[in-house]
This record gives C-alpha cells, structure tokens and sequence, in this order.
C-alpha cells in the first residue's frame, strides 16, 4: 500500500514539475513577444530600461531572442537583431563584467552553432564590443575562412590584445590567407612590428590591394629592412600616384623614423620625394613630404616653407602657408616678413593674408606700409589683415589710409576690413572723419554710416545730397533710405521737390517709403505723406510712395486722384493702385472694373484679382470679394480666373462656387472648373 502511494506521489510531482516546466515556457515566450513589440525604443532612457528587462529574461529568454536570427532575406527578424544589437551596445560599457561576459558567452554559442554565414557574421559582429581574450580564441577558427574572415579581423582589432594579435599574424604567416589584406592594416594599426618578412612576402606575390597593404604595414612598422622595399615601389611607380600608394608608404616611412629619431634619414627621403615631384600633378606629394618635414622638424622646417612661398604652383603656396600656420612664435612671423619683398605679388598677397590669420602683431607695420602699396589686391589683403590683427585698433589707421589714398579698390578693401570690427561707438569716428574728407574718401565713409543703418546720420549725410561732386551727391542720396526714420519724411518730401534726375527721384522715393514705414500701424503709415498731399506741388512723386505704405485713406486719395485727373496723372494712379502694398485698394480696383473703361476695366480686374490673392483675409471673405466682382468677369479667361483664385480657398463653399461653373458656356471654362475642383483639399479630408 505504502509503495502505491510513494508511486503515485511521484507521478503526482513529475506532472507538476512538467506543468510548471510548460508555464516557465509560455511566460519566458510572453516576455520575449513583449519586449520585441516595445522595440525599437523612441528614447535612450526606454532602450535602457528595455535592455535591462531583456538581460532579466534569463539566458533561456535571451537564447529565444538569438535563435530568432535568420539569413537575410528568408523572413521579418528585423526586432530579434535590433534587441541583440542594443543589448550589445548597452552591455559594452556595463561597470558589471560578469554580466558582458555572460552575453559574450551566449554570442558565441549563437555564432558557433549558426547553420548560415550571414547569421554567423551577425553574431561576430557582437564580439566588436563585448569581445575578450576568450572570443579572440574562438575567432582563430574563422580568420581563414573566406566568408567570415573579414569580420573576424575586426572583431579581433577591436578585442585587442596579444592574442589578437598573435592569431592574426599566424594566419598571415600561412601560403593562403583570404583577408590578407586586412589583416596586415589592422596589425599595423595594432602597433605590431613583428611580421616585416611576411608583409614583403605578401607584397612580392599579392594582388593590387594585398601590395597596398604591406606597404601601408611596412611604413607603420618603420623597419630598416622595410626601406628598400618602399623606395623601389615608389622608383617602379616614377614617384606618382599608382593604386598602391607606394609613395605615400614611403613618406609615412619617413615619419615614422624622423619621430623615432632618425631625422637624416627622413630628410633623405623627403628630399627625394620633393626633387622627384615638380609637376601639378605631384603636387600633393611634395606637400606631404613638406607636411612630415614639419611634423618632425618643427620650426627646423621653416626654411622648406619659406623656399616653397615662391613657387609657381599655387598649391605648394598655399600648403606651405597652412603648415606655416602650425609653427608657433613670432620668430616664425618676422621670417616671413622678411622673405615678403622676395616673393611675386600674387604669392604676396597670400602672405599678407597668412599672416593676418596668424595673429601675431609683430605684422602690424607690415601691414600699415602696404595699405599705400600701388597693387589694389596687396591692399585689400593688407587692410583685411590689419583689422584681423588689430580689431578695433584698426579703425584709425583704416580711416587715416582711407583719407590719403585715391584708389577707388584700396577704398572698397579698407571699408570692407571696418566692416569687421566697427560698432556703435567707433562708427562715430567715420562720421567724425567726414569733414577731412575729400572725393572717393567722402564717398567711403558715407557708404560705411549707410552700412550702420544709425538714423542719427541721417542730417550728416543729407547734407551731401547737394554736393558738386556727381559720385558725392550720387551715393549721399542712395544712402539715405538706410538711414531714415519715421520724422525725416518731411525732409525727404522737401528734397524731392528739388530734383529733377529720374534715379534720384526714385532713390529719394524709396527712402521716404522706408521712412513711413517704420510706422508699427500699418493704417498710420501714409498720414504724413497724406497730411501734406492736397497742398503739395509733387503729388504724382507721392502716388508711388503710398502704393508701398498702403492703407485705406491712402488707397481712397489716388483713387480719387484717377478719377479727376488727365491720361498722365490716370496711368501714375492706376499703376499706384494695381501694385498696391495691402487690400485696402480693393475698392478703388472695384469701381475701375466696373466702370467698363476700355483703357483700365480688365487691367483693374486682373490687379485686383492678384491684390484679392496675396490679401491676409479669410476664406469667406476673400469668396466674397470673388462674387462681388464676377458679374465683370465676361470673357471665359476672366471667369477661369475667378474659379482658380476660388479654388485656392479649400472650403466647401468654394467648392459649392466653383461647381456653379460646371454649366458655363466655354468648354475653357468648364474643364476649369473640374480641374479646380478634383484640386481642392477641404480640411476633413
């Protein structure tokens, strides 16, 4: 009986321990669906916190995710590689080295048991951050294999180490070696110098990129026996460019031992590379062989920069003059200096401007001497670089150069340099330098109070609007909308009575516009102007200036002014109003249309069918405004415009407005309106 019952209590527990076994299952399969669905996370707070619940599932949870891994292209695993990935990234920085081993553990497993390359290479690729001594192991298996080898050399650059290394070199000791290549760049980027007979091995039998390898290996371990093999690369290759970078090799070479103490044997080298490269085409060489010799030499490689500051070849200048710019000191600075008389102008002018980049004051003089240099780009560049040098200590020796000099480009370079660094204080020194000045001098320093846009210069520079001098008077009038305010419009009207040249008309017209429209009311922004209309003696100067302030008694006056005037004045009004700067001219263009005149009715409908466009009202009102000027759309072209406009509206009683034309007489018509029509987004759509 006892014996029953001990039977019957084990079935009882294996049943139990099945069923719970079969519960663990589902939960662990729930947590997995679960998280997967979360994913991917749209915050790196989220994707923490669904990493640690994805490391929490247990190696049995994440060993699910793993096997969720397929070959590209035979199903939808695009959540399993995104978890695997963030899990990878999220554990390769954790303070808790158990935890990273633990997952590199399960990569491998995944890697090692993966039926397909693609899945393998996934995984290996896993072990680029949470690789150790331990992955390096496993990895030794595929750095032969000619489908996983190139991920497993990453993998091993990225895991470091000597076994790392060793792995890679014993592969690359071997007859055959499918990442060749790759592995001799990642050696020599790990620092590895042991393997100089292999890397001329592969250079002597490989193919094109295994020769450029070992070249590029050979440089960087910087082996006397390395030389010979470099230097009749680069004889075989005429000293020019060639796939393998045989030259390049050669000088990074020549850096590697300069740096380790070998000078003479990196200027030997150098040399060579520079004696051998003279063309446009070497050019980048000889900058490079430069570029070492500075890199070792320091300022000891001066001399090589300032001899190449003369060069024909504009490129050799201009890298000279960068490396020159590595060299602290104004040691450096005054050697420039005095190799700048020795120099062609155009190479002159690029010191000139390396040195003002430079920054070292000691240039200053230099500076100020050739602002009166004959060459307008020696003068341009000096003044540029003075103001780089001094700041606004520039402002002063800027302006005294303006003031003795004639030349109209020294001019423009010495304002385009106090561009740079005049603000509201120092601006008042050009004004102050104004009664000194004379010609083109004058003409500068009014352009430079234009540039301020300061409004309390206005009164200094109109008083040149009546100047002798044609470029004086030109530029002082040209000015003044840069510097007028909304109480000067009075000042303009008076000068505009006064002139009689159509461009100053214009000029003057644009800047009292400017003024009134510093008004923050846009309907007060033509009460000036208006105020002295009825009495003034230039009313058709005026009508072009309201059409860019606008408003609604402004728009009433012109209209007012059309109607009573003769043709002139009917065309200066009406051209006012089909431009109008604001709706309000919408009347006036109304009752023109309506009117049936044969000169103006269809122009007014055009205009105001382009103000009704532009017009910041709203859709009902603008489909108003289109009903009320229909009834005068009576050619077909006038009636497709009304239902284009109409369109722009995207309202259902737009739409209701435009399907009335459905029946219109023009074919024109019709097929616009059904265009129009299938156009319309309504705002429920």
């Amino acid at each position: 009986m006892k014996r029953h019952i001990f039977i019957l209590s084990v079935i009882a527990a294996l049943l139990l321990t099945t069923s719970l076994r079969s519960q663990d299952i589902r939960t662990i399969e729930e947590g997995v669906a679960g998280l997967l669905a979360r994913l991917p996370a749209d915050n790196q707070d989220l994707a923490g916190s669904l990493m640690e619940e994805m490391y929490s599932l247990g190696e049995e949870g994440r060993s699910l995710i793993c096997s969720m891994v397929v070959p590209a292209g035979t199903g939808d695993d695009t959540k399993a590689r995104y978890a695997i990935s963030s899990l990878t990234f999220h554990l390769s920085g954790d303070d808790k080295p158990d935890r990273k081993a633990e997952w590199e553990r399960q990569c491998l497993a995944s890697m090692k048991k993966a039926y397909h390359e693609e899945v393998r290479t996934f995984f290996i690729r896993q072990l680029n951050l949470v690789g150790s001594a331990v992955a390096a192991e496993a990895l030794a298996d595929f750095v032969n294999d000619s489908v996983s080898c190139d991920d497993a050399v990453i993998a091993l650059q990225f895991i470091g180490g000597e076994e790392a290394v060793m792995i890679m070199a014993s592969a690359l000791a071997s007859d055959v070696s499918p990442c060749a290549a790759q592995i001799m760049v990642a050696l020599a980027d790990m620092k590895y110098t042991g393997a100089v007979k292999d890397y001329i091995r592969w250079y002597e039998k490989g193919s094109q990129a295994e020769k450029s390898a070992a070249l590029y290996a050979l440089a960087s371990a910087a082996d006397p026996a390395a030389l010979p093999v470099l230097t009749g690369a680069s004889e075989n290759a005429g000293y020019m460019w060639e796939p393998t970078g045989a030259v390049q090799a050669l000088l990074l070479y020549a850096k590697n031992i300069g740096l380790a103490g070998d000078v003479k044997g990196m200027e030997k080298i150098t040399g060579k590379v520079m004696g051998r490269s003279t063309t446009s085409e070497t050019s980048a060489q000889r900058l490079a062989a430069m570029s070492v010799t500075v890199a070792v030499k320091g300022k000891d490689a001066l001399p090589v920069l300032l001899e190449a500051a003369d060069d024909p070849d504009i490129v050799i200048r201009g890298g000279a003059l960068r490396l020159t710019n590595s060299l602290p000191g104004s040691d450096v600075t005054r050697k420039w200096i005095g190799r700048i008389d020795k120099v062609h102008d155009e190479a002159k002018a690029e010191i000139l401007f390396m040195l003002g980049e430079r920054g070292d004051a000691l240039a200053v003089p230099l500076m100020l001497e050739t602002l009166g240099s004959d060459s307008p780009d020696l003068a341009r560049e000096a003044a540029g670089a003075l103001a780089k040098l001094e700041g606004a200590m520039a402002v002063d020796p800027l302006l005294d150069w303006i003031l003795k000099s004639d030349s109209e480009d020294g001019h423009t370079a010495a304002a385009n340099a106090l561009i740079t660094v005049l603000d509201s204080t120092s601006i008042d020194r050009v004004a102050g330098r104004l009664p000194q000045s004379a010609g083109h001098s004058t003409v500068t320093l009014i352009r430079l109070l234009a540039w301020s846009g300061n409004d309390e210069y206005f009164t200094t520079v109109m008083s040149y609007v009546n100047s002798t001098d044609p470029g004086i008077r030109a530029t002082a009038i040209t000015s003044l909308a840069r510097l007028s305010s909304y109480d000067d419009q009075g000042a303009l009207m008076k000068l505009l009575e006064t002139l009689a040249d159509k461009n100053e008309i214009e000029e003057v017209q644009r800047a009292l516009a400017a003024a009134a429209l510093q008004s923050p009311d846009p309907q007060k922004r033509s009460d000036v102007i208006l105020a002295s209309y009825d009495n003034s003696k230039i009313k058709m100067r005026l009508v072009p200036v309201l059409a860019v302030t606008g408003g609604e008694a402004a728009a009433k006056t012109v209209f007012k002014e059309f109607e009573a005037g003769n043709a002139e004045t009917r065309d200066v009004c009406f051209d006012a109003l089909a431009h109008w700067t604001d709706h309000t001219a919408l009347p006036a263009l109304y009752e023109i249309t309506a009117s049936g005149n044969k000169t103006f009715s269809r122009p007014a409908f055009d205009a105001y069918l382009r103000s009704l466009n532009t017009a910041r009202l709203d859709p009902e009102r603008k489909l108003q405004l289109i009903k009320d000027i229909a009834p005068y759309a009576l050619a077909p072209d006038t009636r497709s415009e009304l239902i284009l406009l109409a369109g722009t509206l995207n309202t259902r009683q737009a739409a209701q407005y435009i399907s009335s034309f459905m029946t219109d007489d023009s074919e024109e018509v019709r097929k616009t309106a059904q265009e129009a029509l299938a156009g319309i987004k309504l705002p429920d759509e």
